[in-house]
């Protein structure tokens, strides 16, 4: 066995080196570290009030933010579409609130956030086949914000008669709980979310997704607290307004699932499915799957009403519903189930029935329907002329028009000894401890994560990669004392950071993982002409961590470099109403191009294909002669020019049939270097014709 004697102290949470070790390698035991983050608590589903006078619904719905959202459901490429540019733009908005728990201020909260909460809610409408035009209420926002911090401070969710004696109460707070789903550890789009998951025990009638899914609301309203120590983040979302009671709108089916008939983003389906319709019982309602041909063992939970519409709610396959962490089985790959809900009693006594076909698949895949925006255009565009490009339009009916994008290329292999320091990356969150140090064993400098604050730790590479097939990114790294809860991870994005993919993974085993450094080596291929970026992600949420400093505690990375790749420097985008665009480079050298389309006027899925392409200079350049002015017994003679020249000669003529002279005597002038110039002569004929020449 291989001992490290300079090593200092790895203190635990739980003994995982074994005492009598502890001298010989010159450690000590501190004490024990846990962070336990308590799951998210939805409480109960609020109940439907009587009375709704008084309810936001009938005023001015001052926060439209969203439009209208529509999909179509039976088709693969439009769902995906819509989830990856609008359900994920709602991810990772910052709260920035005001709110302090600690003393008792809801505060308020950024209106990007708001948006995003809104957002959230309207495409999980539009997925439903439902209206998608909910707004929020300032004013109820405001009473949900108290409501939400009347949560927090209390760590407990309520509705009805919460007693004054309660910590932070207000009665516009215990107004809106009344009015509101409520979520503890929870906030803004992530508490809308786990209401159509709608887990725990006290939820077998999934209530908080069918007030969010009711067809008739029109305004709801949102608030939230983040964390702030022993708090915990909390949600409240008003989900009654003035039409409750009011005529059901027109939906894309006569029933409203979730998940609903067609195509779903595989991780928004969970183990609680339901079924519902306007006015029916499902008291002895009867609910069958297949998949594949297979039956799909269905268990139906207890019928409950009262809560938005009607609904008949089941669990397949035996999962745990009560837990937030169960998630629905997917293989990868594109899975259909059949359903079908029978012996349900319709308004004015007849039985109906109803089956359809739900597909989970993976939104990251593109499928068999999948248009892509490719690029079409010269390779070689002209310096300082506007070059014409277009793209393959998809067939997205929500397409509103295209962005664009440009940008240089370069050489962007690297190799970072970690000696120069950060120059190359950038952490997050701020660390409070040297990044930069000795190696745990070796000579040099190292990089390196540990979780002395117990959250994860981000090396993100600075450059934008656009990797090619051969295109390697390789490191060494040493995993020293680390518990099974702290892992290390390489993970690459290829939407700006939204969502990332793990490329390796190493996970702590309760002690000294490694002794050596060891090198690793990943292929990059499967990211071939797309924007990547990279970073090593120290992960740790939740359990037991070292919480030391000392090089052999936590994660050291060395020698990291990426070969056969092109960096991508000075994007820049543009939006335009159709498929053209026009490409006016202004330096020589390589560029890369790309194209999305742009759903409901703000939200691209994504980029196409991206186009090389190399500005040169255009050996036959392009002078356009303006209209002549006239003025006090001269005439100004300007132009433009497309290409590169560097001399000019104006020649003139008093008959087009005769030959052309240079004028030596005319002044030339620049208007603007390398595109407009003027020539000014003196003007002593009735008649004459100009024109200007490069050799």
């Amino acid at each position: 066995m291989n001992f490290m004697p300079s090593a200092k102290i790895p203190g635990l949470v739980t003994a995982v080196v074994s005492t009598a070790l502890l001298p010989f390698l010159g450690l000590s035991q501190t004490t024990p570290v846990t962070r336990s983050l308590p799951p998210p608590n939805l409480g109960d589903a609020p109940k439907a009030p009587k009375d709704v006078s008084g309810l936001p619904g009938g005023g001015p719905r001052p926060l439209d933010v969203t439009g209208s959202f529509n999909v179509n459901t039976g088709s693969r490429e439009q769902v995906r579409e819509f989830y990856n540019a609008v359900y994920t733009s709602s991810e990772g908005i910052a709260m920035n609130s005001t709110a302090d728990t600690t003393n008792c201020v809801p505060g308020t909260n950024s209106t990007a956030f708001q948006n995003a909460t809104l957002r959230r809610i309207n495409w999980f409408r539009a997925m439903g086949g439902i209206p998608a035009t909910v707004t929020f209420s300032s004013n109820e926002s405001t009473q949900d914000q108290a409501a939400a911090l009347i949560m927090s401070a209390n760590d407990t969710l309520q509705h009805i008669g919460i007693p004054p004696t309660w910590s932070c109460f207000s009665v516009s707070g215990t107004n809106a709980a009344d009015n509101s789903n409520l979520a503890l550890g929870s906030d803004g789009p992530d508490a809308i979310t786990g209401y159509i998951w709608d887990f725990g025990a006290n939820n077998t009638a999934v209530g908080h997704r069918r007030w969010i899914l009711y067809p008739q609301t029109q305004v709801m309203a949102a608030g939230d607290v983040p964390a702030e120590g022993s708090y915990e983040s909390a949600n409240a979302t008003w989900v009654f307004d003035a039409n409750l009671f009011g005529p059901r709108p027109a939906t894309s089916q006569p029933f409203v699932s979730w998940p609903p008939a067609g195509f779903v983003p595989y991780q928004l389906v969970f183990p609680q499915w339901s079924f519902a319709l306007s006015n029916a019982d499902f008291s002895a309602a009867t609910v069958s799957m297949t998949s594949n041909g297979v039956s799909v063992a269905v268990a139906i939970q207890p019928y409950q009403t009262g809560v938005g519409e009607d609904s008949v709610v089941w669990v397949p396959m035996g999962l745990d519903a009560t837990s937030e962490g169960t998630t629905f089985p997917f293989s990868g790959t594109d899975t259909v189930y059949s359903v079908t809900v029978t012996n349900i009693v319709a308004p004015g006594g007849s039985k109906v029935g109803f089956t359809c076909n739900v597909t989970l698949f993976d939104p990251a895949v593109p499928g068999t329907d999948y248009v892509a925006t490719v690029v079409v255009g010269t390779n070689t565009p002209y310096l300082n002329t506007g070059n014409p490009y277009a793209c393959v339009p998809g067939a997205n009916p929500n397409t509103t028009g295209y962005q664009w994008l440009t940008a240089q290329t370069t050489n962007g292999n690297l190799t970072d000894n970690a000696t120069n320091g950060l120059t190359n990356f950038t952490i997050t969150p701020p660390p409070i401890y040297p990044v930069i140090t000795n190696p745990p064993t070796g000579s040099g400098r190292c990089f390196h994560l540990c979780h002395i604050n117990p959250v994860s730790q981000y090396l993100q590479l600075n450059e934008v990669l656009l990797p090619a097939t051969n295109t390697t990114f390789s490191f060494k790294s040493f995993l020293g004392y680390a518990t099974t809860d702290e892992s290390g991870h390489v993970q690459a994005s290829t939407d700006g950071g939204a969502n990332w993919q793990d490329l390796f993974v190493e996970v702590g085993n309760n002690g000294q993982t490694d002794t050596v450094f060891t090198n690793r080596s990943l292929s990059l291929s499967n990211f071939v002409g797309q924007l990547t970026l990279l970073r090593f992600n120290y992960s740790f949420t939740s359990g037991s961590y070292y919480p030391q400093i000392d090089p052999m505690v936590g994660w050291c990375l060395e020698n990291i470099v990426v070969t056969n790749v092109q960096q991508v420097v000075g994007m820049v985008t543009n939006s335009t109403g159709t498929t053209n665009f026009t490409f006016t480079p202004t330096q020589a050298g390589n560029y890369t191009l790309a194209a999305a389309p742009v759903l409901f006027t703000q939200f691209p899925p994504g980029w196409g294909p991206f186009k090389l392409v190399t500005a040169i200079t255009n050996p036959n350049p392009v002078i356009v002669l303006g209209q002549p002015v006239l003025a006090n017994n001269q005439v100004l003679l300007n132009f433009t020019i497309s290409g590169t020249a560097s001399t000019f000669h104006l020649l003139q003529t008093t008959q087009l049939n005769t030959s052309w002279t240079t004028n030596t005597t005319a002044t030339f002038t620049t208007n603007i270097p390398g595109s407009s110039y003027r020539f000014t002569a003196t003007n002593n004929s009735s008649l004459r014709f100009y024109r200007v020449q490069t050799p």
